[in-house]
């Protein structure tokens, strides 16, 4: 299977290196990073095969279904196969949409930013998915990126 080709939104990019920097600061935060790193390693080797329904107790990653893009999130908690450790709060989630380079019709995962619902479960995603769809995050990826298309979600 050929790797996926994922890129990273600058928000993420900055969340990530702050990330990388606590890592050098505690053994929970290089844990931490250590697993979203896999995460995003999994996703890069496996693209939509990270994919599952919301109903599957194990998934690596699941769509955010109220998004109008092909939005997904990768998931560190509760434990996956690449975050089999990951039984405690933080309760990340990553969200990434798939978009389609224009010029040659590649796929390519960018991925939006890193996010803590530890304290919010599911009332995290309303605001998550406006940033993303309505406020700038697409608009800008593609406004930055002009051969980068966000593909619509299907709907029934």
């Amino acid at each position: 299977m050929a790797l996926a080709r994922v890129e990273y939104h600058p928000e993420f990019a900055n969340q990530y290196v702050e990330m990388s920097r606590l890592a050098s600061e505690s053994d929970e935060q290089l844990e931490l990073f250590g697993e979203v790193t896999a995460l995003l390693n999994a996703l890069e080797e496996f693209g939509h095969g990270v994919e599952e329904d919301n109903h599957h107790p194990d998934a690596i990653s699941h769509p955010i279904v109220t998004s109008r893009f092909q939005t997904f999130a990768l998931r560190r908690t509760p434990p996956t196969s690449v975050t089999p450790y990951a039984y405690s709060s933080p309760v990340l989630r990553i969200p990434y949409v798939w978009f389609v380079d224009q010029g040659d019709g590649t796929e390519i995962a960018v991925v939006m930013l890193v996010g803590d619902k530890t304290t919010s479960g599911n009332d995290w995603y309303p605001a998550v998915v406006n940033k993303i769809d309505n406020a700038s995050m697409v608009a800008d990826w593609e406004r930055t990126h002009p051969h980068h298309k966000a593909k619509i979600r299907r709907t029934r």
